[in-house]
């Protein structure tokens, strides 16, 4: 049964291949997400059973015609999370492991972003889960230890570790990496170049409505308001500085920010502000510009035409 991975990152567009293409596309098979993470995340170390997560793979194939469509398995918690550092940069190596155990043939798909754009991303969305601090300190806090409380990590963002590791486990004709640019470039392009690398028959042009992202950013406008209401917000562990949580008020200010954040004005604005200063960016140039540059030359792509430092 040919088997397709996709392992994130976070913030690359794994929402909208999941809603708008994995999930409609004739020939694909996507596994139920809340199973997938019961059997390959939600299992310690000491407690994974290959044999028992290859026995729920085998489930999976009558639902995939078996073998005539191909079997996709999506997650970016796959590569760990954004917030803890890969979950103190323990869970994506342990993953790839699993992976490797359970399914030796499967085809790799990973999705990477220029580290600008990833991070002031990942920290929207910080704010959006509930978060309450500033960038600089969401970015810089000491407050953890990896191995007690892991926080946010640069290190996570170093993608050439942990894709030279599946090249390692999987080969390097099997482990493909695609650009988060390419993809908003040219929706048509990329996934002729998607299907075409992974061996997945094209569904013909993406719809309209296939071409819609699923998620819209948080607004400037709304972070500065969520980081005040999030203090009364506290069923997410990501906020750590709730002064008292108050149901339902989350949900209610999440539908007014949603409502902002469609205004066109808002949106025109906010697409030339960056939470990004100038010495940030300068901390991003000099923390990755050398593994970038590795890893192109591993990959075969010119990431510094598309923006990476």
């Amino acid at each position: 049964m040919k088997t397709l991975v996709h392992i994130g990152y976070h913030k690359t567009g794994s929402t909208f291949l999941q809603r708008r293409i994995f999930k409609h596309h004739p020939h694909i098979q996507l596994v139920n997400r809340k199973e997938l993470k019961k059997v390959f995340l939600r299992v310690g170390s000491l407690a994974f059973d290959a044999a028992r997560a290859g026995e729920w793979i085998a489930a999976q194939r009558p639902k995939a015609g078996n073998g005539r469509k191909v079997l996709v398995i999506s997650d970016e918690e796959l590569s760990g999370n954004i917030h803890t550092g890969g979950n103190g940069g323990y869970l994506p190596k342990e993953v790839a492991d699993r992976l490797r155990a359970v399914l030796p043939d499967a085809q790799i798909a990973i999705f990477i972003r220029n580290q600008y754009d990833i991070i002031e991303s990942v920290y929207r969305q910080y704010v959006k889960k509930g978060g309450t601090l500033r960038i600089k300190k969401y970015l810089f806090d000491r407050g953890g230890l990896n191995h007690r409380f892991p926080l946010f990590s640069f290190d996570h963002f170093d993608y050439r570790p942990l894709i030279a590791y599946y090249i390692s486990l999987f080969g390097r004709e099997r482990v493909h990496v695609f650009l988060n640019e390419e993809m908003k470039k040219d929706i048509d392009a990329f996934l002729a170049d998607f299907f075409a690398r992974t061996a997945i028959p094209p569904a013909g042009q993406a719809s309209e409505q296939e071409r819609k992202w699923a998620n819209v950013r948080m607004s400037f406008a709304s972070i500065f308001l969520a980081r005040l209401t999030n203090r009364f917000y506290g069923s997410d562990p990501i906020n750590r500085r709730v002064i008292v949580h108050i149901p339902g008020f989350y949900r209610f200010w999440r539908h007014l920010y949603r409502g902002i954040d469609r205004l066109s004005l808002v949106r025109k604005v906010d697409r030339k502000r960056s939470f990004l200063s100038a010495p940030l960016r300068d901390h991003i140039t000099k923390r990755y510009g050398s593994s970038n540059r590795q890893l192109a030359d591993l990959i075969d792509v010119d990431l510094s035409g598309h923006g990476y430092p």
